[in-house]
């Protein structure tokens, strides 16, 4: 029977790949709050990542159970907002009316999803961390030291 030393290391490195994921969305929007077209010439819609849970089966003490294995990333999916509406009638995009449709990101929302994004990293990364130094006092003790 192999006996798994850090546990919470491989939970934790997924859900340091999920924030650094949801980090980069949150930028991309941020990026392109202004833009008008993307390169289909579609209006840019503001994207926003969805995480699933890992959940594996094993057998513990004749039984099945189910296991946190951390995190994924389901999906990137389109916000469903309707586009913002800028009156600059001097903009190449304009319709005749003078109005240029806008991607509805707010940078408030995304430097908030940063943030939470960011703390969630730390908080990982300190689980590993601290996982770590877990493993190493095991070691230590097995040597006698």
């Amino acid at each position: 029977m192999a006996i798994e030393l850090v546990p919470a290391i491989e939970i934790s490195s997924s859900g340091l790949q999920a924030e650094r994921m949801r980090m980069k969305i949150a930028a991309n929007n941020l990026s392109n709050m202004h833009s008008t077209a993307d390169s289909n010439g579609q209006l840019y819609q503001r994207r926003q990542v969805v995480f699933s849970a890992i959940i594996g089966d094993k057998i513990a003490n004749g039984a099945p159970t189910q296991e946190l294995k951390g995190v994924e990333i389901a999906g990137v999916v389109l916000d469903s907002r309707p586009p913002r509406e800028n009156y600059a009638p001097y903009h190449p995009e304009a319709d005749e009316s003078g109005m240029v449709k806008m991607p509805s990101i707010s940078p408030i929302e995304e430097m908030l999803d940063m943030i939470t994004a960011t703390r969630a990293y730390e908080a990982n990364l300190s689980v590993v961390k601290q996982s770590r130094d877990m493993a190493n006092k095991t070691i230590n003790l097995g040597q006698g030291g």
